[in-house]
C-alpha cells in the first residue's frame, strides 16, 4: 500500500505525499480536511515544521524534568 510506504519513510508519488500532508494539516490543527484543502501548500508545510519544532522542544523539555 503506497499510504503505508510513505509513513514508512519510502518514495511514493506527488499525489500520494500531497494527501498524507492534507491530512496531517488537517489533524494537526483540528481543520476540516475539505476547508484545509483551500490552504497553499507552503502554508501548510511551513505550519506542520513550526509544529513539528515546538514538540521537540517540549519534548527535550520534559527529559530535562526527568532527569
Amino acid at each position: 500500500m503506497n499510504i503505508r510506504k510513505a509513513l514508512r519513510g519510502g518514495r511514493v508519488d506527488a499525489d500520494v505525499a500531497l494527501r498524507l500532508m492534507l491530512y496531517s494539516y488537517a489533524k494537526t490543527f483540528s481543520i476540516n480536511p475539505h476547508d484545509a484543502r483551500h490552504t497553499p501548500m507552503s502554508t501548510m508545510l511551513e505550519m506542520i515544521q513550526i509544529h513539528g519544532e515546538v514538540e521537540k522542544l517540549k519534548s527535550e523539555e520534559l527529559e530535562k524534568l526527568k532527569q
